[in-house]
């Protein structure tokens, strides 16, 4: 990359907080010269550039340091080591609600924010009509923000962010709220932002929006960057991390209702078998599949049904459920402890690992009294890659093609 292509270059990008027990300390320390806090790293080193028109993904868990990260970037916070250098202006979407004043209308909070973002006041009476436009918030624009919900907010400020035409835009998990129309919207946006060169940092749990959106990715974890590099790579060795930690801390066991609390069932064990009831966790596709259930009944007057689902561990997609009261059988009924056994056979999926989430509720299966999860619960094998979720029985067929007459006048 020559010296004059890069939108964002970091060098050993480092940014410490000072945690101080009591808000007093902080004064004490100045007054005394003694230490009262603990130094936390939110950001450690980091180096990373990214190309003019390039989407970069940045991925991680809770506290791997994103957010930090991404305040650095937007200059909301400044380093406490090491240099950034961003070229061109800059809009992004951060927190929920973050540079919209409460008591102002969303109508208000637009053109303060466009002017926030640098642009004057012909410029924001030019913009400020495809913006409410895009934001789709109709009457809600002369209202307090105050009043907005969590996606009302998102289509506000990414409606902000993108139509302000900025160089650089920037993404904080603004996706993960608002409704299927809108996320569409956005990732439209997201496609015309990318064809007309523009640079995008954006980041999300989301895995699926990483993969299909982003060129590369950057993986933080506790501060320092893993993996920086193409983006289906980075995808992957990041979800083998999180299924590798499911395995070293299994949540098998689930979050059964404690025994101090009322509840008229709960589940007691749940175990996945071949169809000869040996316990097994490694199945080739077509396999018959039986995930033994013991759910134990508190309450004799109240009937109970079952739900047992199926997702893919990596991006936690449901790819099936079945439940007792979906195949009309009858309800539990009567105070006592059950052991069933749901076969499910021929089992379609693809090579990957799959988890078990199981529901026992009430007679309508509305309510739920326990929920257990099992993360992962057993494992498809097959001998090549294969794209998707299920086999489907196929074939390929050439036809032929029928030639054409066209006559010449």
């Amino acid at each position: 990359m020559s010296a004059m292509d890069f939108a964002v270059r970091a060098v050993e990008l480092t940014k410490h907080y000072d945690i101080y027990p009591r808000p007093l300390d902080r004064l004490l320390e100045i007054v005394t010269g003694r230490a009262r806090h603990t130094v936390f790293p939110a950001l450690q080193d980091a180096s990373f550039e990214v190309e003019r028109g390039e989407t970069i993904g940045i991925i991680g868990q809770n506290g791997a340091g994103k957010s930090t990260l991404l305040k650095l970037l937007c200059n909301v916070t400044g380093p406490s080591s090491g240099t950034l250098e961003t070229r061109g202006s800059i809009a992004s979407i951060l927190e929920l609600g973050t540079g919209f004043h409460p008591e102002f209308s969303g109508r208000d909070n637009a053109a303060l924010n466009a002017a926030i973002l640098g642009l004057s006041p012909a410029e924001i009476r030019k913009k400020l009509p495809s913006i409410l436009e895009f934001s789709e918030l109709g009457t809600f624009l002369d209202r307090p923000v105050k009043t907005y919900s969590s996606g009302m907010y998102m289509r506000l400020a990414f409606s902000v962010a993108v139509n302000v035409d900025p160089d650089i835009l920037i993404i904080d998990e603004a996706l993960a709220v608002g409704d299927g129309h809108f996320q569409k919207k956005c990732v439209d946006k997201i496609r015309e932002f990318q064809e007309a060169g523009k640079t995008i940092l954006f980041c999300s749990h989301a895995l699926y929006y990483i993969s299909s959106i982003c060129r590369r990715a950057l993986w933080l974890d506790h501060g320092t960057i893993v993996r920086c590099g193409p983006a289906l790579d980075v995808v992957h060795e990041y979800e083998t991390f999180l299924l590798q930690r499911d395995r070293e801390h299994p949540a098998s066991e689930g979050e059964p209702v404690p025994e101090r609390v009322a509840s008229p069932a709960r589940f007691t064990e749940i175990t996945v078998c071949d169809r000869t009831g040996r316990p097994r966790d490694r199945f080739d596709r077509g396999d018959d599949i039986h995930v033994r259930i013991r759910v134990r009944s508190e309450v004799a007057e109240q009937p109970l049904h079952l739900i047992v689902g199926i997702h893919r561990s990596a991006d936690d997609l449901q790819c099936f459920a079945v439940g007792t009261h979906a195949d009309s059988l009858a309800p539990l009924f009567g105070r006592n402890d059950y052991d069933l056994v749901v076969q499910l056979r021929d089992v379609p999926l693809l090579r990957g690992d799959y988890s078990i989430i199981a529901f026992v509720g009430d007679e309508n299966a509305m309510t739920v009294y326990d929920r257990r999860d099992l993360r992962p619960a057993f494992s498809m094998t097959g001998d090549r890659y294969e794209i998707g979720l299920l086999a489907v029985q196929h074939r390929w067929q050439l036809e032929p093609v029928e030639a054409v007459a066209v006559e010449r006048t």
